[in-house]
């Protein structure tokens, strides 16, 4: 078992790290499959709980940070515990509210553009590209990482492996592909935060908080506006 450093986890999750940290951190993510793994605990920890705080109040926060502040290195040895306070809060919470895994995008109608910023992309991508319009999402998941591990830069590749990610419920690897597609600024930099705010609704657990943040990023002027906001009124 490898050892896992929970306070870049943390930073990452925040933002707080500069874009040489987390191209670093994401290339660790890529090759580590414990660290992916940990991530999406730690991520899956911290909104279970805010949103159980959100229910139930903040009666339960200052035990919740009591156990936080212990070292990082204790971090997956109180998991458990954590777990344990999540199923408590839960509990009370799942006897009132009506927390629905609610589908609210049909993800097949997405298909692949032949062309990026204006101009044809390379003739390489075709079966790439035709794969992904079959909606063969496992069969082009393999190219898509190739194509990535030859240009590691490439957004327009990185923006359709998100979706690809997306479309197979891996929802924690589409994330980090769409949020390096926002935070480059590419030209799908807001259909990236709509397809952030899809994943978390896709979640088993309720992520509305979450969905929301990343729909109100997206301009009036964009023109995936208007489905950020017909799926933010169902929200």
């Amino acid at each position: 078992m490898t050892d896992v450093n929970y306070e870049n986890i943390e930073r990452y999750l925040s933002g707080n790290m500069t874009e040489k940290e987390r191209e670093h951190f994401e290339a660790e993510l890529d090759e580590n499959e414990e660290l992916a793994q940990e991530l999406h605990f730690y991520e899956y920890v911290n909104h279970s709980i805010s949103e159980c705080l959100y229910q139930r109040g903040t009666h339960e926060l200052g035990s919740f940070n009591r156990t936080r502040s212990q070292k990082q290195s204790d971090m997956s040895a109180i998991k458990w515990v954590i777990l344990g306070i999540i199923a408590v809060l839960f509990s009370g919470v799942l006897i009132w509210s009506p927390w629905q895994k609610s589908r609210l995008a049909d993800m097949s109608d997405i298909k692949m553009s032949s062309t990026h910023t204006g101009t044809p992309v390379s003739s390489k991508y075709t079966d790439i590209i035709q794969l992904f319009n079959q909606n063969k999402y496992e069969e082009v998941l393999p190219l898509l990482n190739s194509a990535l591990a030859e240009q590691p830069n490439d957004l327009y590749i990185r923006y359709y492996r998100g979706l690809t990610f997306l479309n197979l419920k891996y929802l924690g690897s589409a994330r980090r592909d769409l949020l390096k597609v926002y935070t480059e600024n590419d030209p799908k930099m807001y259909e990236a935060a709509y397809f952030i705010a899809v994943s978390y609704t896709q979640e088993e657990d309720d992520y509305k908080v979450d969905a929301i943040k990343w729909l109100d990023k997206i301009p009036q002027t964009s023109p995936i506006y208007a489905q950020a906001t017909a799926l933010k009124s169902k929200l």
